[in-house]
């Protein structure tokens, strides 16, 4: 696995070629991305008191904090704003809009704190994203809101780009989830598995902590296994995250290997285009 840093956009093509290799792409300083981090830190500064996001978990409770960065979420997801300045960077970034379908745009929040845990969108153990889409040509992308450290950020696991790991792909339900989450408070976690996971331990020899500025984009193929790093800092952790799949690559046949996912069914229906809305068609 190669990680390289982008100061120029690419073509969709070159982009699935690097990625379907198992490599990771940083572009770096996004103007667009950059104007989202502001437009977020507002945002979170207005629901906090005007307390720095990073730190203000240290001044509320657990179920206040919960609660005030959740509302910041909920506006956030549901939103057009937020997401319009993500496609503005996509193309930066040389995405062909035109092409691409996308499933949602949440904000992620990692508190550092054991009893500010409870959070629908917290930190997300060992998995690959494909696991749960069945859509071997969707790739990911991934940034943060403040700076990072290794600590505080996203880990990925070259060594099963080629290797298997046993997973409940088998048996996990969608519809299971979703109705758990229907029956769940807002923006809270749900007693059943937003997606599949390991049913072996992960070996932890070969881990990569991948650390990006407030403005850059990560992108990787949705096979890559990652995780979050355990948050033992004394900052909480931001960032927002889209899936994405270029109608060419589905077309072509351009995608990642599949070395361990038992499900069948391409969850095609979670994605829509950019600029009409329409559900993607296979």
């Amino acid at each position: 696995m190669n990680i390289y840093h982008l100061d120029q956009p690419i073509s969709d093509k070159e982009r699935a070629e690097r990625l379907f290799c198992g490599d990771l792409l940083i572009y770096r300083n996004i103007s667009a991305m950059t104007e989202l981090v502001t437009y977020s830190d507002q945002r979170l500064r207005a629901a906090l008191d005007g307390r720095d996001p990073t730190t203000a978990q240290q001044y509320l409770s657990g179920e206040a904090f919960i609660e005030r960065t959740g509302t910041v979420q909920t506006a956030f997801r549901t939103s057009d704003v937020p997401k319009t300045m993500f496609f503005r960077a996509l193309k930066e970034c040389g995405v062909d809009l035109k092409q691409t379908y996308y499933d949602h745009f949440p904000m992620r929040v990692v508190p550092y704190s054991a009893q500010h845990q409870g959070a629908l969108r917290a930190a997300i153990g060992h998995h690959r994203d494909t696991w749960g889409s069945n859509i071997q040509s969707q790739i990911n992308w991934w940034a943060p809101l403040y700076p990072l450290e290794e600590q505080r950020t996203i880990a990925f696991y070259p060594h099963y780009w080629n290797h298997a790991l046993a997973n409940n792909t088998a048996t996990w339900s969608f519809a299971e989830y979703l109705a758990t989450r229907n029956r769940t408070p807002t923006e809270r976690q749900v007693d059943y598995p937003s997606a599949p996971h390991p049913t072996e331990a992960v070996d932890e020899s070969d881990v990569v902590k991948v650390v990006l500025q407030p403005g850059d984009i990560l992108n990787f193929s949705s096979a890559h296994l990652h995780a979050s790093v355990t948050n033992v800092t004394n900052a909480t952790r931001f960032s927002v995250e889209m899936r994405t799949i270029n109608r060419q690559d589905l077309r072509l046949g351009r995608e990642a290997p599949n070395q361990d996912n038992a499900a069948a069914t391409p969850m095609y229906s979670w994605f829509r285009s950019i600029l009409d809305k329409h559900p993607l068609q296979p």
